[in-house]
Parts: structure tokens; sequence; C-alpha cells
């Protein structure tokens, strides 16, 4: 078990230190880029930009308002910096499980994780346009911290000989 605790607290500031070395910076626009796709697919005039505003990373929606073309931003912090605690939990499942077993749990807990947040990031671009995606936006917010530990607690219940004192 002290092992599993090292390893964590050693991934955690592994990925700490890449995460605002530039690796934050990459994953968004990721999320971007495949959140304009959806939106480009679903024929919408709505878009989704990178920026970052007084050293913060922020989206800006572009979208039609009444006729009107209008932009709003959205700081990216609670969305993306969850990510560091899912990513930090994956070197733990290589550790215990065989290698392609540790792999598909990872993709599996990253494609899940990866797909929540580009829903989030489909509901903000609906956000002036519908009561629902605003509610599911205020529901989603700050909900990513949740979600990862869930994903993380799923995979301890998964596989519970994990924290088994060896």
């Amino acid at each position: 078990m002290l092992k599993n605790i090292l390893v964590l607290l050693l991934s955690s500031v592994i990925f700490v230190l890449l995460w605002f070395a530039g690796l934050e910076k990459i994953y968004a626009n990721v999320l971007v880029f495949f959140a304009n796709v959806i939106l480009a697919i679903l024929c919408t005039s709505t878009s989704l930009n990178l920026m970052v505003q007084e050293g913060e990373l922020v989206i800006i929606v572009t979208t039609v308002l009444k006729g009107v073309q209008g932009t709003f931003p959205q700081k990216l912090q609670s969305l993306l910096l969850p990510t560091v605690i899912l990513l930090s939990w994956l070197p733990v499942l290589f550790l215990h499980l065989t290698r392609r077993s540790a792999i598909l749990q990872s993709l599996k807990n990253a494609g899940v994780f990866f797909l929540l947040q580009i829903l989030f990031m489909l509901i903000l671009s609906s956000y002036y346009h519908s009561a629902v995606s605003r509610y599911l936006f205020y529901l989603f917010i700050e909900a990513f911290y949740i979600m990862a530990i869930i994903i993380i607690i799923k995979d301890a219940l998964k596989y519970p000989y994990i924290w088994k004192q060896s």
C-alpha cells in the first residue's frame, strides 16, 4: 500500500508539473478541436476558440443569438485540472494489472472522462439557447473533480487487491 501511495504522489507531482508546463494547453486544444468537429457536424452557427486571458485558459464561445453574432468567455480551470487527478491514478493501475488490462482500463477511464468533457463543451456552446443547457452547465461546472474521484473509486472496487497490504 505504501508503494501505491508513493507512486500516486510521484505521478501527481509529475503530471502537475507537465500540466502547467504546457500539457494543459495541448489538452484544451484537443477538447476544443473535437467539440468544434461535433458542432460542425450538427451544422450549428456556434464555434469554440481557446484564448489566454490574464494568464488563464478561456474558451470563447461564438454563437448567433437572436440573429446577432455574439461571444462569451468561460474559464477552463474547473474543467481541465481534474484531468490531472485521473492521469495521476493511471500509473497505479500499471503496478497491479497486466499491461494489456492496465492499458484497456486506462483507455476506458480516460475515454469516458474525455467524452464527458466534450459533452460539457457542447452544453457550454448552447448555454444561451436553452434553459436545459444552462441547468446542465451548472450541474457539470464543478463536477469534474467528483467524476475523476468516482472513476478512481470504481477502479478500486473493481480491483480490490490494488489496496490490499502485502
